[in-house]
């Protein structure tokens, strides 16, 4: 190779070099752009968070909120979905501390949930109204969604289920439908009947008239065998004459109307601007009622 291809071959090696170090450059500032559309909460906009004995209080959820645009970024919804959740249990917290005191916060058996309720109990106007319209809630469906998301994702699953599996059990629920049930049964011993399927009691919500025979029975976090509703009609049948003693001669069938899988609905659509909007509505309020 003579001087003259030498100096003609240095040349296109730096000028692709050149090439690839622009292309890189673009690259950044691209990145650089996208993350300035992205609009994180704004915790600055709230006057009850910009008072000095506050400000610490700010301080830490600005660093969760900042750290949650990476997860923004890389479409990282789970770990975007943990963020949020530091930010939300801390926001919780303050208000249980400032309203019911610190000590609340110390007792094991009061619940991240039942702090969270003891929240939207105060906001939509008392337990008994909230307990009416818990289920259309949607900011408290959004903010346990999110929770449910972070739980899942937080423990081990021992026995090979993926994420999305994990978070479709979790989330499927089973409408019964109970007919001609005998006199005078309670929802404690419907209750008792059905927590068979479920890994908790709560599990079970009851509704209808039972002084008329009939009742709507919701199956929440059901058991791995118990997954698919034809398990559990097969089940009763199957324990029917046992059933029949503490139910009475009982008709019973899958309801036409099963639940839809919000939770499993909510992980698939990755909806940001829809937890962006719960946040700033749940920051407000949050301020609203520690006034």
């Amino acid at each position: 190779m003579d001087t003259v291809q030498q100096k003609i071959l240095e040349q296109i090696n730096f000028n692709l070099q050149s090439i690839s170090l622009y292309i890189e450059k673009l690259s950044r500032e691209e990145i650089k752009l996208d993350s300035n559309k992205i609009q994180l909460i704004d915790y600055s906009i709230y006057e009850w968070l910009n008072i000095l004995e506050n400000e610490e209080l700010k301080k830490i959820l600005e660093e969760y909120n900042q750290q949650s645009l990476n997860d923004i970024m890389n479409n990282n919804f789970v770990e975007y979905c943990r963020k949020i959740y530091l930010q939300i249990e801390i926001l919780v917290n303050t208000f249980i501390i400032q309203k019911y005191g610190y000590n609340n916060i110390q007792d094991n058996n009061y619940t991240k949930i039942r702090r969270l309720q003891d929240f939207f109990y105060l906001v939509r106007g008392g337990e008994e109204n909230f307990k009416k319209s818990k289920y259309k809630d949607k900011e408290y469906k959004t903010i346990t969604h999110i929770m449910d998301i972070r739980d899942i994702a937080s423990h081990t699953d021992y026995n090979g289920k993926s994420l999305a599996e994990r978070v479709d059990l979790k989330g499927k629920s089973i409408k019964i439908k109970l007919q001609k049930l005998k006199n005078n049964i309670s929802k404690e011993e419907i209750q008792g009947i059905f927590s068979e399927f479920v890994l908790y009691k709560n599990g079970v919500s009851i509704r209808g008239r039972l002084e008329e025979g009939y009742a709507y029975i919701q199956l929440f976090n059901l058991k791995d065998t118990y997954f698919n509703s034809q398990l559990v009609i097969n089940y009763i049948s199957t324990n029917y004459s046992i059933l029949r003693h503490r139910l009475g001669n009982f008709e019973y069938d899958l309801d036409n109307d099963q639940p839809l899988n919000e939770l499993k609905a909510f992980f698939e659509q990755q909806d940001y601007q829809k937890i962006k909007y719960t946040m700033n509505w749940f920051i407000q309020e949050i301020g609203n009622h520690l006034n």
